[in-house]
C-alpha cells in the first residue's frame, strides 16, 4: 500500500476512534488502545478503571449527550465516591476531541484547584501522542488554564501573510478553573462546559448562577454540579428540589454511600455473619423474639435494624451472585459503625448528613430530626406516582363559602342530639385555586378527625392556619387539608364545615392564643361533644378529660405529643398525601438539648418564605386524637368501653376491680380474711413458743 493512500486510510480510524470515544466516556476511559491514566492517592499511575458509581454517571452522561446533545445535571452525594474525578475526565474529554471547546472548572479552594489541574495534567501527560492535542504553554499552576491551540511557526506565518492558507491552529479549545478568590471575569465569556465542584461549599452561589450560567447557551454544552450537601436554605438546595420536582432542565442525580461497595465496605466478623443469617431467617418467619435475640448479639440499634430491613438487605438481594458472595450486608454495618467513631466524631448526625442514605438525609446541618427520614422518603416517593388531590371550596346551601358560614344557619342544619347533618348541608364545588384540598370524599362508615392550627393575620410574615382531616383507624391517612394566610375565624369556619363535611368528625383545635376565638366559634355551632377536651395539666397521668375544649401546647403536652407522634409516623401508621406536610416534616428539627422542636432557621428554597411548621402541629394535633379519642360509637358508650379495654386494674376490692368492674375469681384462694388472719396470729405465736420460724402471711 502506498503512503498516499495509508495516511487517509489512518487518518479516518483516527476520526472514527474520535467519535466513539465522544460517544462512550465508559469506551474513552478504559479502551485498551488509548487509556486514560489516573494519579491514585496511593500507587503509581495507572489507567483508569471505573468504579460502580462511576458506572452509573457514565450511564447518566452517554444517555444525556446522545438524547438531548447537552448535560444538565445536578448532583448530591456521598463523600468521596470519586465523582469528581468522573465528571473532570468527561471535561477533558470534551475539550480534547471537541474543536472550540471553552472548559471552565469551579473549586472552592486553592488546594483543591491545584489537585483537578494536576489530574488534568497527568490525563494529557499520559494520552498517547497521536491522539493528543497539542498544548500551547506548559504551566502546571492552575491560575493558567491549559490550552489546546498548535504552535504555529514564524514561516507559517509569512505564508500566511503573503496569500497562502491559514495554518492549523489546533483546536483552540482550554480547560480554566477558578476559585472563590478568582474574578468570574477570568473564565471568559463563552462556556461550554460548566463543573462546578463542591458548589454547596461556595459562599458566592448565588453570583455564579447569576453570571456563569448564561454563558451556556440554552440546549447545548454541559452544566454539571457535583457536590455535597450542606444544609438548607442556599442556593444549591433550591437548585437541587426544584429539579426533584421536574421544574428544571436540571436531571437530579443521587449517589448514597451504600453505592460505593468499594469505599463504604469492610469485611464483617465472622460472629456477626452467623448471627445474620439467624436474624434473616427470623426476619422472614416473622419471629419478634429471634429478632430481637440476634439483634442484641450483633449489637444493632434500632436505626441498624431500621437500615438493613429498608436498604442494605433489599439492594443485596437484587445483586447478582458473585457481588453477593462478595458482599455482606454486616460489611456495610460496620464500615458505619467505623465512619460514626473515626470520622464523623461519634456523631449520627454527622455521618447522615456526610454520607446520606436518602437526599433528605444530606441536606441536614448540625440540627437533630424528630421525624424519620427513611419514613419521609418513602412517602414522598409514593406522592410522584399517585394522582394529586381535587381543589374547590366546601359551599353552604344559601350558596355561600364555608369561608363565610354563618353559624346560625348551620346549626339550624345539625341536630344536636343525633349528631346528624342533612346531606344537603355542604357540597364541594370544583376550583383549580380553590383553598381545600380534598384526596378523598367522606365514607358513610368511616370516622373521621379534624386536626387544625391558627395564626393571626395574613401577613408575609405571618404563619399558615392549617387544617387537617385524616380518616381514623390503625393507620390515619390524611384525605384532606387546608393551608391559608387568613384570619382564625375564617380557618374556623372551614374546620366546622370540613368536620361537618366528613360525618361530623371529631375535632381537635389547638387553642393556644389566637385559637381561643377559634374554639369560642366552634362552640356556638358544632356539637359540643365532638371536640376534644384536653386533661388537666398538671395531672398527666389522670385519663378523664376536663371540661376544658381544644388542645393547649404546653412544654409537658407538646413533648407528651410529639413523641407519641413520631413514633406512630415511623412505623409507617399514617399516610401524608400533602407534600407542604412533608416539606415541613423534613426540616423540624431540635436545635439543642434545652429547645423544643420547631421549624430549623433559614428560608425555604422554592417557596422563598421562612420555615414553618404549621403542618407539622395539625399532624401532631390528629395523631393524638386518633390515639386518645373513643372511635365508633357515640362518645358515652366508647369511652366507657375504652375504659373497659384499657384498665390496668390498680384497685381490686373482693377479687373485683373498682374502676371497670371485672372479677377475678383465682383471687378468692389468695384473699385475706380476718378468720384466717386470726388463726395465722395464733398459729405463730405457738411456733414462737416451739422456737420455731413464723408462717409467712399468705
Amino acid at each position: 500500500m502506498s503512503p498516499m493512500r495509508w495516511v487517509p486510510c489512518m487518518q479516518t480510524r483516527l476520526d472514527r476512534f474520535r467519535n466513539d470515544c465522544l460517544s462512550d466516556i465508559s469506551f474513552y476511559a478504559e479502551n485498551p488502545v488509548a487509556p486514560l491514566f489516573i494519579a491514585p492517592e496511593t500507587g503509581p499511575i495507572s489507567p483508569v478503571k471505573l468504579r460502580g458509581v462511576q458506572r452509573r454517571l457514565a450511564e447518566v452522561v452517554n444517555r444525556q449527550w446522545f438524547a438531548n446533545g447537552c448535560l444538565r445535571i445536578i448532583l448530591c452525594k456521598a463523600r468521596r465516591i470519586g465523582a469528581t474525578t468522573f465528571f473532570c475526565m468527561d471535561a477533558y474529554r470534551q475539550a480534547s476531541l471537541k474543536p472550540n471547546t471553552n472548559v471552565v472548572i469551579g473549586a472552592q479552594l486553592d488546594d483543591m484547584a491545584e489537585r483537578i489541574h494536576e489530574r488534568n495534567h497527568v490525563f494529557h501527560a499520559n494520552y498517547p501522542p497521536a491522539l493528543r492535542p497539542d498544548r500551547a504553554g506548559k504551566s502546571r499552576s492552575f491560575k493558567e488554564p491549559m490550552e489546546f491551540r498548535r504552535h504555529v511557526t514564524d514561516e507559517e506565518l509569512e505564508d500566511w501573510d503573503a496569500g497562502g492558507p491559514r495554518p492549523d491552529m489546533g483546536l483552540s479549545s482550554s480547560v480554566s478553573i477558578f476559585t472563590e478568590r478568582t474574578p468570574l471575569a477570568r473564565t471568559g465569556a463563552t462556556i461550554q462546559y460548566l463543573l462546578l465542584s463542591e458548589f454547596a461549599k461556595y459562599r458566592n452561589q448565588s453570583t455564579i448562577i447569576k453570571e456563569m450560567f448564561p454563558t451556556v447557551r440554552r440546549g447545548t454544552g454541559a452544566i454539571v454540579i457535583d457536590t455535597t450537601a450542606e444544609g438548607r436554605g442556599d442556593s444549591y438546595s433550591r437548585l437541587w428540589e426544584e429539579a426533584v420536582a421536574g421544574r428544571s432542565e436540571f436531571e437530579p442525580v443521587f449517589i448514597s454511600w451504600l453505592d460505593d461497595d468499594q469505599q463504604c465496605y469492610q469485611r464483617p466478623s465472622l460472629e456477626n455473619v452467623e448471627e445474620f443469617n439467624g436474624w434473616l431467617v427470623s426476619v422472614k418467619n416473622n419471629d419478634i423474639p429471634g429478632i430481637e435475640t440476634h439483634s442484641r448479639r450483633m449489637n444493632l440499634d434500632e436505626e441498624e435494624i431500621t437500615l438493613l430491613r429498608e436498604h442494605i438487605v433489599p439492594r443485596w438481594a437484587e445483586m447478582d451472585v458473585p457481588t453477593r458472595e462478595r458482599l455482606h450486608p454486616m460489611g456495610f454495618v460496620e464500615w458505619r459503625r467505623w465512619a460514626v467513631r473515626d470520622r464523623c466524631d461519634g456523631r449520627v448526625q454527622i455521618f447522615k448528613n456526610q454520607y446520606p442514605t436518602h437526599w433528605r438525609e444530606a441536606f441536614l446541618s448540625s440540627s437533630i430530626t424528630i421525624f424519620d427520614l427513611s419514613q419521609i422518603g418513602l412517602q414522598g416517593e409514593r406522592l410522584k406516582e399517585e394522582k394529586g388531590p381535587s381543589r374547590g371550596e366546601l359551599m353552604e346551601v344559601g350558596g355561600r363559602k364555608a369561608l363565610d358560614v354563618d353559624p346560625d344557619a348551620m346549626m339550624a342544619q345539625v341536630d344536636r342530639r343525633r349528631m346528624e347533618v342533612k346531606s344537603s348541608m355542604f357540597s364541594f364545588e370544583p376550583d383549580p385555586f380553590g383553598p381545600v384540598h380534598i384526596y378523598e370524599k367522606p365514607e358513610a362508615d368511616c370516622e373521621y378527625v379534624v386536626s387544625s392550627d391558627y395564626a393571626e393575620g395574613t401577613g408575609d410574615k405571618c404563619d399558615y392556619n392549617v387544617i387537617h382531616v385524616y380518616k381514623r383507624g390503625d393507620v390515619m391517612e390524611q384525605v384532606a387539608w387546608f393551608r391559608e394566610k387568613c384570619y382564625p375565624e375564617e380557618c374556623a369556619s372551614e374546620a366546622i364545615a370540613l368536620g361537618a363535611w366528613y360525618n361530623m368528625a371529631w375535632q381537635i383545635p389547638e387553642v393556644n392564643s389566637c385559637g381561643a376565638a377559634a374554639i369560642a366559634l366552634m362552640r356556638t355551632c358544632y356539637p359540643i361533644s365532638r371536640i376534644y377536651r384536653r386533661k388537666a395539666p398538671d395531672n398527666v397521668k389522670n385519663a378523664r378529660p376536663t371540661d376544658l375544649m381544644g388542645w393547649r401546647m404546653t412544654g409537658r403536652s407538646k413533648s407528651e405529643a410529639i413523641g407519641n407522634a413520631t413514633t406512630f409516623f415511623k412505623q409507617g401508621r399514617v399516610v401524608v398525601h400533602s407534600p407542604d406536610t412533608l416539606r415541613e416534616l423534613e426540616v423540624f428539627v431540635k436545635k439543642s438539648d434545652r429547645m423544643q422542636p420547631a421549624a430549623m432557621d433559614g428560608t425555604d428554597p422554592i417557596t422563598g418564605e421562612p420555615y414553618h411548621d404549621d403542618e407539622v402541629v395539625a399532624m401532631i394535633l390528629g395523631i393524638h386524637a386518633n390515639r386518645s379519642l373513643p372511635l365508633n360509637g357515640t362518645p358515652a358508650q366508647s369511652m366507657k368501653k375504652r375504659k373497659v379495654l384499657d384498665c390496668i386494674h390498680s384497685v381490686v376490692k373482693d377479687c373485683v376491680c373498682t374502676s371497670c368492674g371485672e372479677r377475678f375469681p383465682e383471687l378468692e384462694s389468695q384473699m385475706l380474711t380476718f378468720d384466717r388472719l386470726r388463726s395465722m396470729v395464733v398459729e405463730n405465736t405457738k411456733a414462737q413458743k416451739r422456737d420455731v420460724p413464723f408462717l409467712p402471711f399468705s
